[in-house]
């Protein structure tokens, strides 16, 4: 996220203030308002049927690895609704059973990813290149440390992940 410099609401070039916890946030003196970062909300979806996890890569990924559906949330779009959009958009199908997981954080991206297990009656999607199902039986093959790797441990404690190679 590009670092705010400048106040929103008169222009005037924002201070660091050390607040009464200690942090040091950016701050107008002129409208006396504080800025903290904001992290972008997304909305990240395990798919499932039966024992099978939907697994999707995006476009133009140079590693081997496969994630879960995932996507912006839209303004005046509540966190359950982007979580059904992304899924019919990506994929092409409808989901019940939509369950809340948990909240992660990324670092590298600031986003608040809010994590749902959704359940789906019907396997033939759009049959897109860039996502399948999976067999829980068998490793999946996705980075172990990534967050959509989390959630996949959480929601199915026992699954392995494949080791694959980076590709440079």
């Amino acid at each position: 996220m590009k670092e705010r410099k400048y106040c929103t609401f008169c222009g005037k070039q924002l201070l660091l203030k050390t607040l009464d916890d200690g942090t040091k946030e950016k701050y107008c003196d002129n409208c006396n308002h504080v800025f903290f970062p904001t992290p972008s909300p997304c909305a990240i979806v395990i798919v499932t049927n039966a024992n099978k996890v939907l697994l999707a890569r995006g476009i133009g990924w140079k590693h081997p690895y496969w994630a879960l559906i995932s996507g912006h949330i839209r303004p005046g779009e509540t966190a359950e609704e982007t979580a059904k959009r992304e899924v019919y958009e990506e994929v092409g199908l409808k989901v019940s059973s939509l369950e809340f997981l948990r909240t992660y954080t990324t670092k590298d991206h600031e986003l608040l990813m809010i994590a749902f297990k959704a359940k789906t009656e019907n396997t033939t999607s759009q049959e897109l290149e860039d996502a399948k199902w999976f067999d829980l039986r068998h490793p999946l093959p996705m980075r172990p440390e990534s967050i959509a790797a989390q959630i996949a441990k959480h929601v199915f404690p026992k699954i392995t992940y494949t080791n694959l190679k980076e590709q440079t």
